[in-house]
């Protein structure tokens, strides 16, 4: 293997068999292989790829894809029926919640010993030992047998452990969902400091904008084989309009009876075709069954729109949205999405709440324009469009959404730097603020202060 690879699989598959009743395993022993009473089931299949040193690469796909066999195997904790593994550098892994910890020991005990089976010497493991627990941060838990923690204290410290041993490569199986909102922002700024430093990571997570955060290329699996693998934004789409149309599958009709009463907030509106924008890219991503398709659609801030817009912080942008129908629909939501470099959504709207689009019956041949006028609110960046448009009823949960059209990177917009230099969060709005100077007397009369 190259000494620039930090994984080289090849032909890689794991095999089981399946019995149906364990009377079956007694007789498949007793024929010595003359007859089989055993399935095989196929976990992986003859996968193959190559993760160079320092890159950041994500493993997706649905349940059962073979996510979690796949870095078993490259962990050794595995042994592959066909193929080959070679790794490169010293591997730690946090696979499922419950692997490597001993639930009768103490967190102390247990991190002594996943150190050691990780590679550290007791000397390296007692220099790095206080590191560890402050950034598990579990208290006086660290002398607690582990089988009274809870999961998100299971985590932290398996987390912890595996970071501090300065692995070249690092393994993580969904386990961080399972942590806090802020334990999981603190790891992904730890992960980043790793990945900054050269390490190799190896990352599986349903959370696909996570993968997008930290992955530079993902590899796609499905039963058990490489549906796709590439760079991130590319293979990451492909999956989510794959979603879409698995998701289509699963509603071949709609059935609309009810009538939904919707208020009006002159966010969006719906008008006759007139504006003159631009049609969509054809090469763009896209998927959906069809009922009602986006034939164009251009952003801007002045009557000119376009594919394309720059914009100051807090400047409202015009997008016109241009739908055609092409088989009977009722109850047609369109949405828009704003991504940032990293493909995740940071800001977006519907007309769920306007019944000139979605409470009314169409019919083929149809079009419609829908104007939204959005104030963006966003820090100094490029950033994308997506659009869809669905129908559903049930707009709290979207649990009857049908996607009609699904198209990605319709339109960028970039943001110009502010003056002042933000202080906050990614998306900042403007807020009404008031200032009072307090006389002594008068402090901690708000409701709620204790004074």
């Amino acid at each position: 293997m190259s000494s620039e690879l930090a994984i080289r699989v090849h032909n890689l598959s794991k095999h089981y068999h399946i019995y149906d009743h364990p009377r079956d395993r007694l007789l498949q022993m007793l024929w010595r292989g003359k007859k089989q009473f055993y399935r095989n089931f196929h976990a992986l299949e003859d996968v193959s790829f190559e993760i160079a040193k320092g890159e950041t690469v994500g493993i997706i796909g649905r349940n059962g894809a073979g996510k979690s066999t796949l870095l078993q195997l490259i962990c050794g904790t595995l042994t592959p029926s066909h193929g080959q593994i070679e790794v490169n550098g010293r591997v730690a892994a946090l696979l499922e919640l419950g692997t490597g910890f001993n639930p009768e020991y103490s967190g102390r005990d247990n991190v002594m010993i996943n150190a050691a089976i990780l590679g550290l010497s007791p000397e390296e493991t007692a220099a790095r030992y206080d590191d560890i627990v402050e950034f598990a941060d579990i208290g006086d838990f660290i002398n607690q047998p582990v089988k009274t923690y809870s999961s998100g204290m299971y985590v932290r410290l398996a987390f912890s452990v595996a970071i501090h041993v300065h692995p070249d490569i690092l393994i993580i199986d969904e386990a961080l969902s399972v942590g806090d909102a802020f334990f999981q922002a603190k790891c992904m700024t730890r992960m980043r400091q790793m990945i900054d430093q050269g390490a190799t990571l190896l990352f599986i997570s349903h959370d696909i904008g996570a993968v997008k955060a930290i992955c530079q290329k993902v590899i796609w699996l499905e039963h058990g084989k490489i549906r796709q693998q590439g760079p991130t934004n590319e293979v990451a789409n492909l999956y989510a309009l794959d979603w879409v149309g698995q998701a289509n599958q699963q509603r071949s009709h709609l059935q609309r009876n009810n009538k939904t009463k919707r208020s009006q907030d002159g966010t969006a509106t719906a008008v006759s075709s007139g504006t003159d924008i631009p049609p969509l890219n054809r090469w763009s991503a896209r998927s959906g069954i069809g009922h009602a398709c986006i034939t164009a659609a251009g952003v801007g801030t002045t009557e000119r729109l376009g594919e394309h817009a720059t914009l100051q912080h807090g400047q409202t942008v015009t997008l016109a949205v241009e739908l055609q129908i092409r088989q009977a629909c009722r109850n047609l939501v369109l949405s828009y999405h704003i991504k940032d470099k990293n493909n995740q959504h940071v800001q977006g709207y519907h007309t769920a709440d306007h019944e000139q689009l979605f409470g009314r019956d169409w019919e083929p041949e149809q079009r419609v324009q829908v104007t939204f006028k959005l104030p963006v609110y966003l820090h100094h960046g490029n950033y994308s469009l997506t659009l869809l448009v669905s129908s559903m009823e049930d707009t709290a949960q979207y649990a009857d959404a049908v996607f009609f059209d699904w198209v990605e990177d319709v339109a960028s917009l970039r943001i110009m730097p502010k003056d002042q230099f933000p202080l906050s969060d990614l998306l900042e709005i403007e807020n009404d603020i008031e200032i009072h100077t307090l006389a002594d007397q008068k402090a901690g009369q708000i409701a709620g202060h204790s004074g």
